[in-house]
């Protein structure tokens, strides 16, 4: 599944005016009446981490299951088991698990609940969560993982061990979220490995697309990064600014790099290539994810920090960039600028906001990684 998204994801059409590149519920109170559940010293490691509270309750809806679910998940503790007598499940099962599914869906930060075991013996319901041991604290007592604080450590854990098919990670802040990360895990790979936590979340999986190997891959990134290397050498010069750098580079990007209109004439014969770095970065021929991924990679290696941004433009799924220039945030489209020599200036250069009417994007995770605002107009 993680291999079709990232596909998804990365196949950015990008033509001239649209562009591609890939009811709440709430955390009940327990009522007076209602045993409190577990506390945090009840939690064990990430199977069932605490016994459930001895008091039966009494549910009469659906609602009031996911209510308790929430609440446990919420508690990081056991659901209490549950009288079902009063309803009438016709697999109760695999309908409390949809509607755990559906709590996931909802409130997506609460995915540290993995998974979930339900029981039904008569009409007595018991439910067992798992939980991933960041959130928790307990990891088996002999696991050996690179320590991960935030974001930016995962990121970097996740480029030096691209092709290795995955390394272990003992994430220590307990306020990042499932979510958070794998969207940032989004920034590695260049296009050619899907990064992903495993489901605990004590590891990162890294898996290429679909009809390439990890050496493969491997050597497409190493040829992307010598070609970007050379561009550095022959555009860049140590008295230059940031801005500058930026300029440069982003001028021979717009100036030299044509857009793969295969994409929208004959996809099948369009190469993986123009989806990454080396598709502009060599052949000229890119569509919005190859203007981007190549643009990150130019910016990194000239000491700008830049992450990839994936959303809409017109309608349309792309991919563009944001950038950290003489201290501030801005955003970057050399997609949109493409076939310009810069001569009357770019329409999509270091711009301090974006047009909401015509970019949408998550704008949570480009804070997460900036720690910026980064929002539009």
């Amino acid at each position: 599944m993680f291999i079709s998204a990232l596909c998804c994801l990365l196949l950015c059409g990008c033509g001239g005016n649209g562009e591609l590149s890939g009811g709440s519920i709430s955390s009940p109170s327990p009522s007076p009446s209602q045993s409190p559940a577990p506390s945090q010293d009840d939690v064990s490691a990430s199977e069932a981490p605490g016994p459930a509270a001895p008091q039966v309750l009494c549910v009469n809806a659906p609602e009031d299951i996911q209510d308790e679910l929430c609440l446990a998940m919420a508690q990081l503790c056991q659901p209490r088991a549950m009288d079902i007598s009063g309803l009438a499940l016709e697999q109760p099962e695999l309908d409390v698990t949809n509607l755990y599914y559906e709590i996931l869906a909802d409130r997506p930060e609460l995915k540290y609940a993995y998974s979930i075991q339900v029981t039904v013996e008569g009409s007595l319901l018991n439910c067992s969560l798992s939980y991933m041991p960041y959130k928790t604290g307990e990891y088996p007592a002999d696991f050996q993982g690179a320590e991960v604080r935030d974001l930016g450590q995962l990121i970097s854990l996740a480029d030096d061990n691209l092709g290795s098919g995955s390394v272990p990670l003992r994430i220590t802040d307990p306020s990042l979220e499932p979510d958070e990360m794998n969207k940032a895990l989004q920034q590695s790979g260049g296009g050619y490995f899907s990064c992903t936590l495993n489901q605990d979340a004590t590891a990162i999986v890294f898996a290429p697309p679909l009809g390439m190997d990890a050496g493969d891959c491997l050597q497409a990134l190493e040829e992307a990064d010598k070609l970007a290397d050379s561009l550095i050498s022959q555009l860049i010069s140590p008295d230059m600014g940031q801005e500058e750098k930026a300029r440069a580079l982003y001028s021979w990007l717009c100036s030299n790099v044509e857009y793969d209109q295969r994409y929208y004439s004959d996809r099948a014969s369009m190469p993986y290539e123009s989806q990454t770095a080396l598709g502009a970065l060599r052949d000229g021929t890119a569509i919005c994810g190859g203007y981007s991924h190549a643009l990150k990679l130019l910016f990194e290696k000239a000491g700008i920090p830049c992450f990839n941004v994936t959303g809409i433009y017109y309608g349309e799924n792309h991919m563009w960039n944001i950038a950290q220039i003489d201290g501030r945030w801005l955003w970057f489209d050399a997609t949109s600028d493409r076939g310009s020599d810069g001569q009357f200036g770019y329409l999509r250069f270091a711009l301090e906001y974006l047009d909401e009417d015509k970019y949408q994007w998550d704008d949570s995770i480009v804070q997460a990684l900036t720690g910026s605002g980064g929002s539009g107009e």
